[in-house]
């Protein structure tokens, strides 16, 4: 199969040449233009819709609610981009996303569904536009066209306010029609956000209270058992319902123990049996385990001649310990054949690390004293090779309620849903609930509101950045010509503000080539 990315790199070229060949003629059309690659179609009598829409739009209501919205986004997007800014001087490790998971687009960027995400871009960036055409004819600005945008794929709409009169227009005024745009698509993700947490949640009920498997360690004896990601355990020996979320840390059970099991997913119940413990899902190089030979999909017995009950008595047992103390470690790994399970013990011999050195390298934010006297080896854990959440986490997780459960880690979570593959909702869990109707039906809905929501955050959000080229640059100098009225402020000049605005707009540019940049440079 074709790489999507090459396609869609092929088909932009294409659509470069075509736009190069025929940029004399669009240019002596009063149909269509062109704003850089994007092929602007104009529709000049269509301009009599904007004026139905503002009659029902309440101008000061609407106005100054749209001004608070990009004053408070204004201020959270810079902070943001500060914050990020100063966590990208912690980060050791240089992250290799590809060009196309910069860019936000459908069919480029691999987190962004072509169906859902296409749709909820042309839906977001069209109310955008409209809104700035609405505002402008509110007051009393003429509005020379409107039409849609078209980079390969619709792109969305475009509404084209006089220039003379939006220049020679009231700052105030002028603020007004640039926040319109931002703020309606923070209005309308607030707006999805409620109908995916407080209508799709409460429709999708679990069919049983176990825990979502998210994850199965390669060669485990999760994987050897036939349990995969996507589905679901309902029990596990007597552990059964919220009992199963702390199975990691409580468990009772003695390493090595072969115990019954109960999964469910969209073939329905399937019972099978287990090796239970605390296994090693991914070696750090370099460190004690991996360097003494231990294997991923391992299962710990004993360390230091002590039982490794769970993910708790491992970490007491290593806190317990002296960086550098030489250590034994016995653990084993499983095979199943004749209906049975067998299991086969290996010893190892190793020095430990440091754990405060360990977090200093990589993780220097969550680095503590008490930290220099506890021992490291290396290693990532899950239990039976299952990695897993449990089934209300998950529901909260898809429809985003975690952003308010836990604020403000839930929403950055709530935001990287795409990169977690847990939008568009995995086929999988269709089977996990009961929906009110077909669950095709219901979950793509579900995918529809949550790209609603997703892309009208980001594209108000971003829009109400301080840049030239966005909105919130003309906001962001508008504000400073209206607050220059004041007295007080009476020094800021049409030269200041101009020099002030372009000061922090490459502030703002500098701040997001930082996190580009710098983290490849550490």
């Amino acid at each position: 199969m074709a790489n999507g990315l090459l396609i869609a790199i092929f088909a932009l070229v294409a659509w470069l040449l075509v736009m190069a060949i025929l940029a004399p003629k669009i240019s002596k059309s009063k149909h269509f233009s062109l704003m850089g690659p994007i092929l602007m179609i104009k529709a000049v009598h269509k301009r009599n819709i904007l004026d139905s829409i503002a009659r029902i739009v309440p101008k000061e209501a609407f106005s100054r609610l749209a001004v608070a919205i990009v004053i408070v986004s204004l201020i959270g997007a810079i902070a943001l981009l500060l914050y990020e800014a100063y966590l990208t001087l912690f980060i050791r490790v240089a992250p290799s996303l590809s060009l196309g998971e910069y860019l936000v687009l459908p069919g480029i960027n691999p987190y962004v569904p072509i169906f859902y995400g296409t749709f909820a871009l042309v839906v977001s960036v069209v109310i955008h536009e409209i809104m700035h055409g609405v505002l402008s004819r509110k007051h009393g600005i003429k509005v020379n066209s409107v039409g849609a945008l078209f980079l390969v794929i619709p792109l969305g709409a475009f509404v084209e306010p006089d220039q003379d009169e939006i220049t020679k227009t009231d700052p105030v005024v002028r603020r007004r029609i640039f926040a319109a745009g931002p703020a309606i698509n923070i209005i309308l993700a607030s707006f999805f956000f409620i109908i995916l947490i407080g209508v799709m949640m409460p429709a999708a009920q679990p069919i049983h209270n176990g825990v979502y498997v998210n994850s199965v360690t390669t060669g485990s004896v999760a994987q050897i058992s036939g349990i995969t990601g996507g589905s679901e355990i309902v029990s596990f020996a007597s552990y059964s319902g919220s009992n199963l979320s702390n199975i990691i840390t409580d468990s009772t059970i003695a390493p090595g123990t072969v115990i019954n099991y109960t999964s469910f997913g969209s073939g329905g119940l399937y019972h099978g049996t287990i090796p239970a413990g605390v296994d090693i899902a991914q070696l750090s190089s370099g460190y004690p385990a991996a360097a003494s030979g231990m294997k991923v999909g391992e299962i710990f017995f004993k360390i230091a001649g002590q039982t490794v009950w769970n993910l708790t008595s491992l970490g007491n047992i290593l806190d317990s310990i002296e960086p550098g103390t030489i250590i034994n470690i016995t653990a084993f790994n499983s095979s199943y054949s004749s209906g049975h399970w067998h299991l086969t013990y290996h010893n190892y011999t190793m020095k430990t690390a440091s754990k405060w050195d360990y977090y200093d390298t990589y993780y220097p934010l969550y680095n503590s004293p008490s930290f220099k006297n506890e021992s490291f080896i290396g290693v990532s854990l899950d239990y039976s090779g299952i990695g897993y959440i449990s089934i209300s986490s998950l529901t909260t997780l898809i429809f985003g309620a975690s952003a308010l459960q836990d604020f403000p880690n839930g929403a950055f979570t709530t935001i990287g849903l795409p990169f977690l593959g847990l939008t568009p909702v995995p086929p999988s869990i269709y089977y996990l609930y009961h929906t009110p109707i077909a669950p095709s039906i219901f979950w793509e809905i579900s995918n529809t509101i949550f790209w609603l929501f997703w892309l009208n955050l980001l594209l108000g959000i971003t829009n109400a950045l301080p840049l030239f080229i966005l909105d919130g640059g003309q906001f962001f100098k508008d504000t400073l010509s209206i607050a220059s009225r004041r007295p007080r402020l009476s020094f800021l000049n049409e030269k200041r503000i101009k020099m002030i605005s372009n000061a922090v707009g490459f502030i703002v540019f500098f701040l997001i080539l930082w996190q580009l940049i710098v983290p490849r440079l550490l």
